[in-house]
């Protein structure tokens, strides 16, 4: 018999403890979240969010109604999958609680951060490729499967800080020394740190980033960065 595709839940105790998920020993299995804008190892599915990270449902039943009732909007759109996977910066709003988050970093951890005012408006997208397209124009992609037609001065490794749900281009944050950066892999996971200088490195080693922090000065790989701004603390 052919096989139907992957596992609809994996093995709780297994996942990867960045992603927040509790319980780890007392229950077997988590929600697999689906294939979307976010790898599996770095997302949650929607419905792991709602009943065990943000505990709006007691049980997978539960947190079907909630979406089901639409009160959970994922950058500005309505999700009902409760498999639907939610990464680093996306903007998750509770209409009925009155509540907006940005996933965010809490050391290691993926983790819901309320925001309010601007900032409940505003997602920030790590360009991570540009390439020309048809017409010379040129097309930007973005950490989360995003594409956008931009122009030459966007860079990879820049961010674009676009408005919801319209996701017009707000403002652009260039990857230079002196930006705010937020370090979402390796030791300092979690961390927001000025960049200092960048650092190249011999033959195909990855270049590196020289960076100051609350601990001091640190040394991380480069495309573990991911640039904001002040508005983001």
């Amino acid at each position: 018999m052919a096989k139907k595709g992957g596992s609809r839940h994996f093995v709780r105790v297994r996942a990867a403890k960045r992603l927040g998920v509790v319980s780890r020993k007392k229950l077997k299995w988590l929600l697999s979240p689906s294939a979307g804008p976010h790898p599996k190892e770095q997302s949650v599915s929607a419905g792991v969010l709602l009943r065990d990270i943000l505990g709006r449902a007691k049980n997978l039943r539960e947190a079907k109604r909630i979406l089901q009732s639409g009160n959970l909007l994922v950058d500005g759109k309505k999700i009902t999958d409760p498999k639907f996977p939610i990464g680093l910066m996306d903007i998750v709003c509770e209409p009925a609680e009155g509540k907006t988050y940005r996933m965010s970093l809490s050391g290691e951890r993926l983790v819901p951060v309320e925001v309010k005012g601007d900032a409940a408006s505003s997602k920030y997208l790590k360009v991570t490729g540009k390439r020309t397209i048809r017409g010379g124009k040129t097309q930007i992609s973005f950490h989360d499967g995003r594409t956008y037609l931009g122009d030459k001065n966007i860079m990879t490794g820049d961010t674009c800080v676009f408005s919801i749900p319209d996701f017009k281009m707000a403002s652009h944050l260039k990857f230079a020394p002196g930006c705010l950066c937020l370090v979402t892999e390796g030791r300092h996971r979690g961390e927001l740190a000025r960049l200092e200088k960048m650092i190249e490195r011999p033959g195909s080693h990855d270049a590196e980033a020289l960076l100051k922090g609350s601990a001091g000065e640190f040394v991380t790989v480069a495309k573990y960065l991911f640039v904001v701004d002040d508005k983001f603390m």
